[in-house]
């Protein structure tokens, strides 16, 4: 493990003076690093990165136009392929948020986590901007609604992780603000583990220096998530046409029978959103079914399959049209699991060492 070096990334739009003071504050922390600095299409910017330029240790990667911040970090990322040494990457933002003192703990809590990915993670616990605070909760509730997955920092822009994930970062999509989610979104699909660590929660005057653009990459940012669930809203759809096609055709069939063409109905649906999942398809994920996800999805599916019977049996006693009866207990199903995923989870530990 000592023998990897490290490297730490700064992906720069339009830095101030913040910038040169980070690199000599990491420069009197470590020894035997390096440190890419990324100028992601800054104008009028030249003196504070050639500053930069200047000081030890550092590689100067520059571009003309504004690629945005994942871009940035994946040409980076590119960059350090290409040197082909064992190392360990650490990012983090240039404008001041990440003290070198945090950035040292997640390096150091990262050789105690080797193979994780691992989270700067914040604590939201004094005044934050309510456009930080706002983003993130939604963010995080978007990851544990449709990945079962709970983490208490998804913005986080100091990160560490080991050379053998830059294929899976080069890899994951996205150019700006939304690549980052998208990181933790595929990682937890690649049952990458996660790891988080607390460090301090700056905001410098009011976060108003930040890039990120509130409702432009505040959507960006929730597509990343909300697409995984497009494998269950089909599964939804076509239980619902299945078992509409099924009253149509069988007018005269008793309301016992309707129960099992209930649940030909699920099964047709499930076996769709299996074949999704199966061979990637629309968001679908094939690491479902390895190990313990594998019987967690089974055990799910039957328990929707009774569950949907059992709906249909309660709601039969007062409401008499057998398509509103469906609409109900597949809303109601999904709304179930939905509040499964968000409250019936283990939360991420946030390290204090």
């Amino acid at each position: 493990m000592s023998k990897r070096k490290l490297i730490i990334v700064i992906p720069a739009y339009e830095p101030d003076f913040h910038l040169p003071e980070l690199i000599d504050n990491l420069n009197s922390f470590f020894n035997d690093f390096m440190i890419v600095v990324v100028n992601d299409g800054s104008k009028n910017h030249d003196d504070i990165f050639n500053e930069c330029k200047e000081k030890p240790n550092v590689h100067l990667i520059s571009y003309k136009e504004n690629m945005g911040k994942g871009h940035a970090l994946k040409t980076a990322f590119k960059y350090i392929k290409d040197l082909n040494i064992d190392s360990i990457i650490v990012t983090a933002d240039s404008d001041g948020q990440h003290k070198p003192e945090d950035i040292k703990r997640v390096y150091e809590f990262y050789l105690k986590h080797d193979g994780n990915l691992v989270l700067g993670s914040r604590k939201f616990e004094n005044d934050v901007p309510k456009r930080s605070s706002f983003g993130n909760d939604v963010a995080r509730g978007l990851l544990r609604l449709y990945l079962n997955k709970h983490l208490n920092d998804t913005q986080t822009g100091l990160r560490a992780f080991n050379s053998e994930l830059l294929d899976f970062m080069l890899n994951v999509k996205g150019s700006r603000f939304e690549y980052e989610m998208n990181m933790l979104s595929e990682a937890v699909r690649e049952n990458i583990t996660i790891s988080e660590i607390a460090i301090e929660t700056i905001y410098i005057n009011e976060n108003k220096a930040s890039h990120f653009r509130p409702v432009r990459d505040f959507s960006r940012i929730s597509a990343c998530t909300m697409k995984y669930g497009i494998p269950m809203f089909i599964g939804l759809l076509l239980d619902l046409a299945s078992y509409i096609t099924f009253v149509l055709c069988f007018e005269n069939v008793s309301w016992f029978n309707y129960a099992y063409l209930s649940i030909i109905s699920s099964f047709i649906a499930l076996f769709f959103v299996t074949l999704m999942n199966i061979f990637g398809i629309g968001y679908g994920n094939r690491k479902i079914f390895k190990g313990t996800r594998g019987l967690r999805y089974l055990v799910t599916c039957l328990i929707l399959l009774l569950s949907n019977v059992a709906l249909f049996y309660i709601f039969n006693s007062f409401i008499h049209n057998l398509i509103l009866i469906r609409v109900i207990t597949n809303f109601m199903l999904f709304v179930l699991l939905m509040l499964s995923n968000y409250f019936i989870l283990r939360k991420s530990k946030l390290y204090e060492e």
